[in-house]
């Protein structure tokens, strides 16, 4: 380095010009460059944890000469037969909801009807209404529960067997 005013040879270190005394500034710093940011690769995900491929992802591929996505339905008549008891659900519970309504309605207003031939039937009539409508009632809607969910338990168990043939299907034509 240079002393600027004498021009005199100093050393990178020197506060001050040794010939002539001029206190030296420190060499301007170079201002700092701007951080160079390489781009850092996504972590490599092992094979093992890699989602695998779709199944159906190309149209070439089918099982068995069936279309993708397309399984061959069995069990015809069961599946007639849970349609069948889903509406015979249907209509036992409307049947025993309707019959349960009129029990309380009949029950309602035998009660309040003027002297019939059985002059104490009033409060009997209206309790026994109530609750033969109300147990009425409550039956209509348990029967149509139960028998739609056993239809539902059919189609269950006929999905969980057409998925374990789909299943068979996929591992057999892989290897």
């Amino acid at each position: 380095m240079k002393c600027p005013v004498c021009s005199a040879e100093l050393p990178n270190t020197a506060k001050f010009c040794g010939s002539c005394g001029t206190t030296l500034s420190a060499p301007p710093t170079p201002p700092p460059s701007a951080p160079t940011y390489q781009p850092v690769p996504p972590p490599q995900t092992p094979a093992y944890q890699q989602a695998p491929p779709a199944i159906n992802s190309s149209p070439a591929y089918s099982f068995a000469g069936t279309p993708p996505g397309a399984v061959k339905k069995r069990y015809k008549v069961l599946r007639l037969i849970a349609v069948l008891m889903k509406i015979l659900a249907v209509v036992i519970g409307a049947i025993l909801i309707i019959v349960g309504l009129v029990m309380i309605v009949a029950g309602a207003t035998s009660s309040a009807k003027a002297p019939t031939a059985f002059p104490d039937s009033g409060p009997t009539a209206l309790l026994g209404g109530l609750v033969g409508g109300l147990i009425s009632l409550v039956y209509g809607v348990l029967v149509f529960v139960f028998l739609y969910a056993y239809a539902e338990w059919m189609y269950v168990f006929m999905d969980i067997e057409e998925n374990t043939r789909l299943t068979n299907e996929m591992l057999s034509t892989k290897k």
